[in-house]
């Protein structure tokens, strides 16, 4: 016998249950979920369910407030949220959102510093809807890096964007790479417009080593290899051929702009999740939820071509 996991008990918030200065129309509605374990899915996928409801039903405690335009439960997190309950995804897109969710919410793979470097949802936070919408551009300038180099258009995997935002949460505080999440990764600091062009520069110092040693030049696409060959200068090249690595399958960008040694960090992450989304669905899937929650009332962001 199966069932379905997430039964739905709604339950509205009354006006005057609500902090001073908010109505019934300007909160959410709130859902408890049930879970039950579906025997036709697998264990990994059922425990990312439960751990995605048990999550949901801690967050439904909070109402729903808002801060401003923002969803004090939310940011990425909501709009993860949003699209693993959204009946018209596919399975697959459906599962990689309950990842990132749990992700950002600390219910999967939580690292230790999760309490002391992310703050879900807060503005200046990898994990705000801001700074979400703010890597749109990421993705276009890595499709035309992909291009120049005639490689695979790796799909966006939510799950990634989730791992690069808690990367870059930690890299604000700690100037190095968390190696918590079993992820390539690159980091930057204080290139937020750009951050592929600085990783990229680095193809210079690559060719000028394969000239000099052609040898490295097997290593183009085997990074730990070349780590274990001559690790000062994967260190140098590692942002280059983790671009350029033709088995990338599914990546995500983060950005965090809380200032501490430097204003800004950006971060990419590929390989943690599964390949969900093309980078013209993710793009639109974000900015139409940016239009909704950020600026319901004022001109809308353009919609993506």
């Amino acid at each position: 016998m199966s069932a379905l996991a997430g039964m739905m008990s709604p339950s509205q918030v009354k006006a005057d249950d609500l902090p001073a200065g908010m109505t019934a129309a300007n909160t959410v509605s709130i859902t408890k979920k049930v879970f039950v374990y579906n025997r036709k899915q697998s264990a990994k996928v059922n425990a990312k369910r439960k751990a995605l409801i048990n999550a949901q039903n801690e967050l439904s405690a909070l109402k729903g407030k808002i801060n401003g335009d923002e969803l004090v439960t939310g940011g990425a997190s909501g709009f993860f949220q949003e699209i693993a309950e959204n009946s018209s995804m596919s399975e697959a897109q459906k599962n990689d959102a309950a990842t990132a969710y749990g992700v950002v919410n600390g219910q999967i793979d939580a690292p230790s510093w999760y309490g002391q470097y992310v703050n879900l949802g807060q503005a200046s936070d990898a994990t705000s809807l801001k700074n979400l919408y703010a890597t749109l551009p990421y993705y276009d300038q890595y499709i035309k890096i992909r291009q120049k180099y005639n490689l695979n258009i790796p799909q966006v995997s939510l799950a990634d964007v989730a791992v690069a935002m808690m990367d870059a949460d930690y890299s604000t505080h700690v100037i190095d790479h968390a190696r918590h999440y079993e992820a390539n990764e690159n980091l930057a600091w204080n290139v937020p417009d750009d951050p592929n062009s600085l990783w990229m520069s680095e193809e210079s110092i690559w060719n000028k080593g394969v000239k000099k040693n052609p040898s490295l030049e097997q290593y183009r696409d085997d990074a730990y290899g070349l780590s274990q060959v001559d690790h000062d200068f994967a260190e140098k090249v590692g942002h280059y051929l983790n671009l350029t690595d033709p088995a990338t399958k599914s990546y995500g960008y983060g950005l965090n702009t809380e200032h501490h040694k430097y204003d800004n960090t950006e971060s990419w992450d590929a390989g943690y999740g599964e390949p969900a989304f093309s980078v013209n669905e993710f793009k639109q899937l974000v900015t139409d939820y940016y239009n909704k929650i950020e600026q319901p009332d004022q001109v809308k962001a353009p919609k993506i071509r």
